[in-house]
């Protein structure tokens, strides 16, 4: 039988309302997975927001349990909503299991959240467009009370759920009297939750540069006074350029330096993954592969790089730096480590002295992260040249700092690590400034 031709298209009333039941059921499985997680969703989802009416009874009992302080899993979670006589309504003890096998990642229950937000704020943006329709048609009601009536509704809609956000904005004579306290992995140099992008030309010496930061912060070493003893940090490098054996290979003088120094590294302290193929951080798979390992690592330092093999895009498109800028930061949040990124710099010009120093791509990420270095060779021949086993850079910052750190302005090749700090022997001790960096 076909179609009539003719026949109208079913009317907005006819349509199904915007809902996302994966995401419905994702979000109230990492809830049962995951204690942060379930923290994160209490925070952020009004339980009304769920199209189906046994989610919003599940989430009920998960905040439940969660405001008593008692474990939230599908085993305690099926006796509490037994209790209350919700256990068969919302699909019994087996469908609470279903809801955890249903959870991609649990690192992601945030984006879940808001897509169930989302999509809770479309069917009250519907609703309200029906009433709208009905007060407009009506005869009663003066027309300006009505205009004023509908901006009040549409409001509603908008803070929908914001409340807990909108604390009172803090008068400036009570906010500068909290403490300043930092959270440092390297006491001065690194604090949980900086981001430092490190640059330099090819063979430049971020890459080494940032393998001693591996292994010192791992073994409890300040990477550039490896002397000196710091509290020991869980480090997860993601080399996204070397191959295993090569990097097998530049680890292991490393390993040994700190061995030698008895600071070994111990077991669990440093993890690695090499994917000389890269990653594709605005894939979702290569997203959930990286996400995973956070997650079971909980690093205090991430390492990843270089940037430009992080997307496998246009290296200066600011929408594919933007999103994988958003899964690293979303790495960090879930830990609270560092992140030390690698990029390379780009050619030189022909204008100026000196190559520029920013990273290649994309200008996002000249502003993402809160701190900027550089290597650039010394201008001392001799120095900078990579003979007699040592070589001198400058530590440059290419952009402003927005935090004091006790960044070295010079390094050279060390005798058992790749890089020290040194101070050259024309420098000023007023100002700081060595016109060469020369280190005989």
């Amino acid at each position: 039988m076909t179609a009539d031709l003719h026949e109208p298209p079913p009317t907005d009333f006819e349509r199904t309302p915007p809902r996302d039941i994966d995401a419905e059921m994702s979000v109230l499985g990492a809830c049962m997975l995951s204690p942060t997680a379930c923290r994160e969703v209490l925070d952020i989802l009004d339980p009304a927001a769920f199209y189906q009416p046994a989610h919003t009874a599940i989430l009920y009992g998960i905040g439940r349990l969660h405001a008593k302080g008692q474990p939230v899993d599908p085993i305690t979670l099926a006796k509490h909503l037994a209790d209350s006589g919700d256990l068969i309504r919302v699909g019994g003890a087996p469908y609470l299991h279903a809801l955890t096998q249903a959870v991609p990642t649990t690192a992601n229950a945030g984006y879940y959240a808001d897509i169930v937000q989302d999509r809770a704020l479309r069917r009250a943006l519907i609703e309200l467009g029906t009433r709208l329709v009905q007060m407009g048609y009506s005869p009663d009601g003066d027309t300006t009370n009505l205009v004023e009536q509908a901006v009040a509704m549409a409001r509603d809609i908008r803070d929908r759920g914001m409340a807990a956000e909108d604390l009172p904005t803090e008068d400036i004579l009570d906010f500068v009297q909290h403490e300043d306290t930092y959270d440092w992995l390297v006491p001065g140099l690194l604090e949980r939750g900086d981001r430092l992008i490190l640059t330099a030309s090819e063979g430049g010496g971020k890459s080494t540069l940032l393998r001693q930061f591996s292994v010192t912060l791992a073994a409890g070493l300040h990477p550039f006074r490896t002397w000196e003893a710091i509290d020991c940090c869980r480090v997860l490098t993601l080399d996204c350029e070397n191959g295993a054996a090569a990097s097998r290979r530049k680890y292991r003088p490393l390993l040994d330096a700190a061995e030698k120094v008895e600071q070994p590294v111990r077991r669990g302290q440093f993890h690695i993954e090499c994917r000389p193929e890269g990653l594709d951080l605005t894939r979702p798979a290569d997203r959930s592969w990286m996400m995973r390992r956070v997650e079971q690592l909980k690093p205090d330092v991430l390492i990843i790089g270089p940037v430009y093999r992080l997307h496998a895009g246009n290296p200066n498109d600011e929408e594919l730096a933007r999103k994988v800028s958003t899964v690293i930061d979303e790495a960090r949040a879930t830990t609270g480590c560092a992140v030390l990124l690698e990029a390379h710099a780009p050619h030189h010009s022909g204008f100026g002295q000196h190559r520029n120093l920013r990273p290649l791509g994309s200008s996002l990420w000249m502003r993402w992260p809160e701190f900027g270095f550089g290597l650039r060779p010394v201008e001392d021949e001799k120095s900078a040249a990579n003979t007699d086993g040592c070589r001198g850079r400058r530590v440059v910052p290419w952009r402003g700092m927005r935090d004091e750190r006790d960044w070295p302005h010079f390094i050279r090749q060390g005798e058992t690590w790749p890089w020290v700090s040194y101070k050259p022997i024309d420098l000023d001790e007023i100002t700081g400034y060595s016109p060469t960096g020369a280190i005989w």
